[in-house]
């Protein structure tokens, strides 16, 4: 299967997630495409797409937001799949994100989501998104929090 990972990162963990989740598609023809880099990918030569964003303040990517509503139409005529990065602890308030990151016509269509956990990586962090990380998530160095084992579930159901 020839495979599409398009995705958005801000400071670099949703590229990581990405990289990741090909690892994972041994066996497929895999491409990792930037959305920052590649403005308008073609999707008629992928048989599969995943799409990935990042969550800040329980909002995605502007770019992300803006790609899915310029190709809802092509992205439902693929094997599509959806993630996304986010420090959110909640369970609830997770899927509650991830719900709300992709039009709701993609997340019914989509065979497999994940919420793929996250990074808070201060020294990619300038002074004002430190302050509200030490503020609002009490955290004042960086931690990685990124779910393997949910990654491994994703590309599983995505697989079937």
């Amino acid at each position: 299967m020839n495979i599409a990972i398009i995705y958005t990162s801000k400071h670099g963990t949703t590229a990581k997630v990405a990289q990741m989740i090909a690892g994972r598609l041994a066996g497929n023809q895999v491409a990792i495409i930037d959305l920052k880099k590649v403005k308008f990918p073609g999707l008629n030569s992928f048989d599969g797409i995943i799409l990935g964003t990042s969550i800040y303040a329980g909002t995605s990517s502007k770019t992300m937001q803006r790609f899915c509503k310029e190709n809802i139409d092509a992205l439902t005529q693929k094997r599509l799949s959806l993630f996304v990065c986010g420090m959110e602890l909640d369970e609830t308030k997770q899927q509650q994100e991830l719900a709300n990151a992709y039009p709701q016509e993609l997340v019914r269509h989509a065979v497999s989501t994940c919420f793929a956990g996250g990074e808070f990586q201060f020294d990619k962090m300038n002074f004002f998104e430190r302050a509200i990380i030490k503020r609002i998530a009490k955290m004042d160095k960086s931690v990685s929090q990124i779910r393997e084992g949910e990654m491994d579930r994703f590309v599983m159901e995505y697989r079937k």
